[in-house]
């Protein structure tokens, strides 16, 4: 997921005005639709990863299936670990969803966590934006932008992975905090361990991030996961959840949850977690859910 992250209790004032914000995320979105609409699909997408596209397709490891029929949407949702492949060439895929959480007397909701992906240029080009609600101090959580840049395919043991170079734009409720462009990287790497049945997942990310004192800290974020589909529609997943903020001290958290796949297109989710040291989040709780276009 993007980076909506409740855990922290917030102390700023709720004074929040939601025509820019409305603004800069529309703008957006319109010159992202109008990219993709008209834009080819598999057919002529071109090579699968940035890696292939460098060195030809003697380094694609799935050179012999390229007709096959479309897998299932590949969510970046509800794991910390986003998918580590990108949607493919003129496709649209659109993630939303609510998270409660609570730490001592705190409680928070989070919605819609919404992000908008959309396939572009080419088969391992993304472009990605993204809007939250956060209801503890009545707030908009900063537009989010970003790109995913599908790397490589899985070979033995080297994993598929992508990159999300991505950054968050301060909304007119956060204009008295320092820092209005905050820039992040996400690594994410994946194993098919078993084929259809059981993948790894990890994410090693660095993002600025706003923290309770009207600033910014450098935050190292890992999540690993471990994904089972005892069927062919559903998955169930457990993962490790870590933040390293480099001025203040970490927060771990235990998340598990499942994944059903109403179509091949279309999937909903729901999670909880508790919090595995002090500085966590006590207890959360979501659901979500995953249209493909």
């Amino acid at each position: 997921m993007f980076g909506i992250d409740c855990s922290k209790s917030s102390r700023r004032p709720a004074r929040t005005s939601f025509r820019p914000l409305v603004v800069l995320p529309t703008v957006l979105l319109s010159m992202l639709l109008g990219t993709v609409v008209g834009m080819p699909q598999r057919a002529d997408a071109g090579p699968r990863t940035l890696l292939e596209s460098l060195l030809g397709s003697e380094w694609a490891s799935h050179t012999d299936d390229r007709e096959a029929e479309e897998p299932r949407v590949d969510a970046d949702r509800p794991h910390l670990p986003e998918a580590s492949t990108t949607v493919g060439k003129g496709r649209l895929v659109l993630e939303s969803g609510y998270t409660f959480s609570e730490k001592g007397s705190v409680q928070t909701h989070s919605y819609p966590e919404g992000v908008l992906r959309a396939g572009v240029f080419s088969d391992w080009f993304e472009l990605r934006i993204g809007q939250n609600f956060i209801t503890q101090d009545g707030s908009v959580s900063d537009t989010y932008v970003g790109i995913k840049l599908a790397l490589t395919e899985q070979f033995g043991f080297f994993p598929q992975m992508a990159i999300i170079p991505q950054m968050t734009i301060a909304t007119e409720s956060h204009s008295e905090v320092d820092g209005r462009v905050l820039p992040g990287l996400n690594v994410d790497c994946s194993w098919e361990v078993i084929k259809n049945r059981f993948n790894v997942e990890l994410l090693i990310a660095t993002n600025r991030v706003r923290d309770d004192t009207r600033g910014t800290d450098l935050e190292i974020a890992t999540g690993l996961t471990a994904a089972v589909n005892p069927w062919r529609n559903l998955e169930v997943f457990a993962e490790w959840d870590a933040f390293y903020p480099v001025n203040s001290k970490n927060r771990q958290e235990a998340v598990s949850g499942l994944v059903y796949f109403i179509t091949k297109d279309i999937a909903v989710d729901i999670r909880a977690g508790i919090g595995l040291n002090r500085q966590a989040r006590d207890f959360l709780a979501g659901t979500g859910f995953v249209v493909r276009y």
